[in-house]
């Protein structure tokens, strides 16, 4: 059953829950669930733990846009402690998947890099993903597009928001919203 079928109507001991909102909330549920499947399935078929996956995608979100990612800061994205981060490196390292190096500027700041090896992986992994999001989204007009973009910024946002709800608007390390 999809989510926009199981919020056509209430039960005699439920509210009627907002039928749209509602059921762009299931969607989006349904949705987390079948990308950790997706990430299981295929992660397991390259050998590879979901944990090692979201790992190297922040490493490549960083070297995408230039920036260089580094432990601690992998950690944090990870939610992991020190230790576990190091295990977590080491284990890509072991396989040739990333290298931490040191930058030019300060011997003692490391940032951790993919490997050629890695892009394959990914490629491998994630590009059956992007062929079948890409067709999905082709559908779409561009003003459509843009729009869901915007909301899922949004629902980014108000994640990020509920993940840390004593941290006030704006403050460092908080996501807000564009629009």
């Amino acid at each position: 059953m999809s989510p926009r079928q199981r919020h056509g109507s209430a039960s005699a001991t439920e509210p009627a829950a907002e039928p749209v909102p509602g059921a762009i909330i299931d969607a989006l549920r349904a949705f987390t669930t079948a990308m950790d499947r997706y990430i299981d399935v295929h992660g397991g078929a390259v050998g590879m733990h979901r944990t090692d996956l979201v790992a190297l995608a922040h490493v490549m979100d960083a070297g995408r846009t230039g920036d260089h990612l580094t432990p601690t800061e992998l950690a944090a994205a990870l939610n992991l402690s020190a230790p576990a981060t190091s295990a977590l490196l080491g284990r890509l390292e072991s396989v040739g998947h990333v290298q931490r190096t040191h930058a030019s500027s300060d011997r003692r700041r490391v940032s951790i890099e993919m490997t050629p090896d890695a892009m394959t992986v990914g490629r491998q992994v994630f590009g059956p993903l992007g062929v079948e999001m890409r067709a999905a989204i082709g559908k779409y007009s561009q003003d459509q597009q843009e729009l869901v973009l915007r909301f899922l910024d949004d629902v980014l946002a108000a994640t990020a928001r509920a993940t840390r709800p004593d941290e006030p608007a704006g403050a460092p390390g908080s996501r807000e919203s564009t629009t």
